[in-house]
């Protein structure tokens, strides 16, 4: 058994992950390997990773937990649980977790089927949320004429918010020239507000980049010493949230053809095995898609 004893910057990370799951804000698992930690949202929008920097310990064997149950920055992983240990006053504490159902090296696949993308990068500060009415679900980001366009719209009442630069320094919450590279326009695409905001919690500025083309997907990077981080984050199509695990599909269609395949197989072993009970099946409500499949 060997215990993880992490550091400060570290501790930070976990701990402003763990702020943002208590909020409501972002829901979270963490996973840490070798040099890298994952955290990824519990409706599989977002994954972020951060990089541990070369003065730090790397992880000796992978660790995965919910944000929720981090409890001390010393722990250990034993017969598939994570125990986070606290010693004070002559006592010793440990809090025993179950570990989430994936694993660190399946989070550090899933991200690593992602092409990064770099192009039409927009770089945006933490003072956009004041601009934002939180109460609506959804943003939606465009570059007509290569400008960008940030908007929000409440179908109910039909009001409509629209975020655009202004011409003096500091638009859009940031301190600093507005450094915009928009080489393509590009039509509206969603992202859930809440994931949005959310992502401003780890550090104050970060630089998107948004796809030329069509993709589920856009990338979030801060290169600030203090919390370098990058990210993929799942797009909505038409209101409807979109998984990571179908943007991915989207960039390796064969595998998607595979499953889907898979599925339809297991599909129809189900139907013959509950045939009886088919009539009885489509009095039910359906359930809930899963966002790592497409939903249309």
């Amino acid at each position: 058994m060997t215990t993880t004893k992490i550091s400060q910057r570290i501790e930070e990370i976990f701990a402003t992950a763990v702020a943002m799951d208590q909020s409501g804000r972002l829901r979270n698992t963490i996973y840490c390997l070798e040099d890298q930690i994952f955290i990824m949202n519990s409706d599989q929008t977002v994954i972020l990773k951060f990089q541990l920097r070369k003065s730090e310990n790397v992880f000796a064997h992978p660790i995965s937990f919910r944000a929720n149950d981090y409890d001390s920055r010393e722990f250990y992983e034993k017969d598939g649980k994570i125990i986070f240990v606290t010693e004070n006053e002559g006592f010793k504490r440990e809090k025993s977790c179950k570990t989430p159902g994936d694993s660190p090296e399946d989070i550090a696949k899933l991200y690593a089927d992602y092409p990064l993308i770099r192009t039409n990068s927009v770089k945006l500060g933490k003072g956009i949320g004041a601009l934002l009415d939180e109460a609506l679900s959804h943003i939606e980001i465009s570059a007509p004429g290569k400008q960008l366009c940030i908007q929000q719209r409440n179908i109910y009442s039909g009001t409509v918010l629209t975020l655009s630069r202004t011409e003096q320094e500091g638009g859009l919450g940031l301190d600093s020239v507005v450094q915009d590279k928009i080489v393509d326009a590009f039509e509206p695409i969603g992202m859930r507000t809440n994931d949005f905001l959310a992502l401003f919690t780890f550090i104050d500025r970060l630089a998107f980049f948004f796809p030329s083309g069509e993709a589920d997907y856009c990338c979030v990077r801060s290169d600030d010493p203090k919390m370098s981080l990058e990210g993929v984050i799942a797009l909505c199509r038409y209101d409807l949230l979109g998984g990571i695990e179908a943007a991915r599909k989207e960039v390796n269609p064969k595998e998607s053809t595979k499953e889907a395949g898979h599925g339809r197989e297991k599909s129809q072993e189900r139907g013959r095995q509950q045939g009886t009970n088919r009539q009885t099946e489509e009095q039910q409500q359906p359930t809930e898609r899963s966002s790592r499949s497409r939903r249309n």
